[in-house]
């Protein structure tokens, strides 16, 4: 499925399209009206069984003050577009984090089955903490796995800049949920020896 990226890079827009022609595989876009769709990869994750993650950016990009998009979508379309293209038919959306530029969900938080979420943790009252925590409480309060049971929460230290410092004061972004699963293998960040350990 291809959307409409959400910034102009039309080299990484153009990869949907060279791999369905280089793997002979149906493409189904989302980039023109009336089935237009600006998303990312970074803002979505999904169990496999319907169930789909995003931060709230989602909403932002697909509104009348979204730069790409040509479409004005409310939530309810878009929840149908994810549906009809994604089989998506439980769609999570959490708050934004006030010191996460890129606003998407992968970076405070990550399937790592369709049971068990992998989230950022700060010290108390640090940086984007209290958003995580506020969306972590959301997703657990009201939201069950495909098997009806509660999500298994792990927690992973989000590491300060070498500094010490965090984004809140002027450290850089940092996080171990921003990683991806690649046949069997886990492309995770690393940034100092302290924390990657943790990571691994």
């Amino acid at each position: 499925v291809d959307w409409i990226y959400n910034r102009p890079r039309p080299d990484d827009d153009a990869v949907p399209v060279a791999v369905a022609n280089y793997k002979n595989i149906p493409l189904y876009e989302t980039t023109t009206a009336p089935y237009s769709l600006v998303h990312t990869g970074g803002n979505f994750m999904a169990d496999g069984f319907g169930t789909a993650f995003s931060s709230k950016l989602v909403l932002e990009e697909n509104s009348p003050g979204g730069t790409f998009n040509p479409e004005d979508l409310t939530e309810a379309q878009i929840d149908a577009r994810m549906n009809q293209f994604m089989g998506i038919h439980t769609y999570i959306k959490t708050q934004t984090l006030p010191y996460d530029a890129s606003n998407h969900i992968d970076m405070h938080m990550k399937l790592l089955d369709e049971e068990t979420l992998l989230v950022s943790e700060y010290p108390a009252g640090v940086a984007d903490g209290p958003q995580i925590e506020f969306n972590l409480n959301y997703v657990v309060t009201n939201f069950n796995s495909v098997y009806g049971t509660p999500y298994d929460v792990i927690r992973i230290p989000a590491p300060p800049s070498t500094s010490g410092l965090y984004a809140d004061a002027g450290g850089y972004y940092r996080t171990y949920t921003n990683q991806v699963f690649v046949n069997g293998t886990v492309l995770v960040p690393f940034y100092r020896q302290e924390y990657d350990t943790i990571a691994q």
